[in-house]
């Protein structure tokens, strides 16, 4: 999605944030991509525009927005966090293959509940489904450890 700066600087007043030239440009490099990036793909992103910006300022950064509520830290495997600025109720495929990771919107998986015990035992915060296979470029060249940046949004499921 296409953020103007006054669309940030909103966005980061209503969480409390510093708006920062370089904050902003991470915020709005994050919220243009649905590509799931880890915080080095960030960084070299952001790079381009603003030579002397530092990894720690990505990693501070990224971790402030999360805190904040304004995205998500998408971690598979334990491999390196990935972060997402897709903030509507939805879910991932993930590819075991290439690690590229798809946005799934559909709301029948976000209505769905943890059985009645497990509601009384436990404060339930969220949930999140997670459907793991090999795209069609891992299955055509077979799997591969590398990640991909790209991923696309894939349109709600038909219903049978």
């Amino acid at each position: 999605m296409k953020l103007s700066q006054d669309d940030i600087r909103a966005r980061f007043k209503a969480r409390g944030l510093k708006v920062t030239p370089q904050r902003a440009a991470i915020y709005r490099a994050l919220a243009e991509t649905t590509s799931h990036p880890t915080a080095d793909a960030l960084y070299r992103a952001v790079r381009r525009r603003y030579p002397m910006i530092s990894p720690n300022t990505v990693y501070y950064t990224l971790g402030a927005l999360r805190d904040a509520g304004l995205i998500h830290e998408v971690n598979y495997w334990h491999d390196g966090a990935r972060f997402d600025a897709n903030m509507q109720p939805h879910h991932h495929l993930v590819c075991l293959g290439c690690r590229t990771i798809h946005d799934v919107m559909d709301a029948g998986l976000s209505r769905l509940q943890a059985p009645a015990g497990f509601r009384r035992e436990f404060q339930i915060t969220g949930h999140r489904v997670e459907f793991h296979g090999y795209c069609e470029a891992c299955r055509e060249t077979g799997p591969r450890r590398t990640a991909r940046v790209t991923t696309r949004r894939s349109a709600p499921a038909a219903r049978a």
